[in-house]
Parts: structure tokens; sequence; C-alpha cells
């Protein structure tokens, strides 16, 4: 049996970026403290509570209690980056082409918003961007339907990326 994460980063890799800076946030929340992290899981062992163990003696040894991303997760975000240059550059992948050109406005939007401040990599605004409506939608907060409208071409990106991830990384 294997883990939600390692499920994740075989499926889809952009919902396993997400899914780890959300754990992530969720350790620096519980302090670190593995009792809380088992109470949260509800489990006393298994993959989930292994992982998540795992993952905030990582958070801890490379010192992110506070923020930041544990390196393993930067090089996945970077691995992104590249497919997408990829994608859009050599293999001219027509499906994620569109795709990116369409979400394209959007995420110049949150740029220019600011919403992305630093950020320089169309893949680095799609994920922040995303994460800021997961966070939104944890916390129950309303999302306009404007709002939702625009995110829609990110979404599509974001999936189109996943699937070029499993085609060339996994070979299907």
């Amino acid at each position: 049996m294997s883990s939600v994460a390692a499920e994740k980063q075989k499926t889809h890799i952009v919902e396993y970026v997400l899914y780890v800076w959300q754990m992530e946030d969720v350790l620096r929340a519980t302090q670190f403290s593995e009792n809380s992290i088992r109470d949260m899981l509800g489990a006393s062992s298994g993959p989930d509570l292994d992982w998540l163990i795992e993952l905030a003696r990582k958070m801890k040894a490379e010192k992110l209690e506070e923020k930041g991303h544990v390196s393993s997760i930067l090089e996945v975000q970077t691995e992104l980056a590249l497919l997408h240059d990829l994608l859009t550059g050599p293999m001219e992948d027509e499906v994620y082409v569109s795709a990116f050109e369409t979400a394209q406005p959007v995420l110049r939007e949150f740029e220019e918003q600011k919403m992305t401040k630093g950020l320089h990599h169309p893949t680095e605004v799609m994920l922040t961007a995303l994460y800021g409506w997961l966070v939104l939608k944890m916390q129950k907060k309303s999302v306009s339907p404007e709002t939702q409208a625009a995110l829609q071409p990110i979404r599509e990106m974001a999936n189109s990326l996943a699937r070029g991830h499993v085609r060339i990384y996994q070979g299907k």
C-alpha cells in the first residue's frame, strides 16, 4: 500500500506539488508534533503517517519551520518548469501549447496583481495561483464566479502539464 503522496506523484505531478505544499503548512500548524500528526490522521501507523513524519523530519533538517519548501519538491518544481519549456519548445505539444496560451493572460494578470510576487516562470505562477485557490476553499471562503472562471484555464494547463509528465517521465 502506498501513501496518498506517492499515488499523486505517479498520477498527477501538479496535484502532488500542491499536496506537499498543503502538508508542509499542516506540519507547521502542528509544530511538527508526532502526536498531533497521528491525531490528525486518526492512525497510529500506515504509509501516510510514515510519509508525513518523514516530511516533518526533512523540513526540520532543512530549517523550514517557518516557510519554504523541502528541496525534493523544489526539484519537482524545476522539473515542471523544464517540462513546460520542452512541451512549448522542441516537442511542440499542441495540446499543452494550446492550454498554456489560453492560460497565459490569466497568469499575467496574477503577476500584475502582485499575487505571485517575485515569480518568473509560468509554472511557478500556475502553482501559486492554484494553491491560493485551494487554501481559500479549505478555509471555506467564497471564491467569486469570476475567479473560478479565471482559474479554469490555469487548471487545464496544470492537467495538460501533468499528462505530459506521465507521458514523458513514465513512458505512457
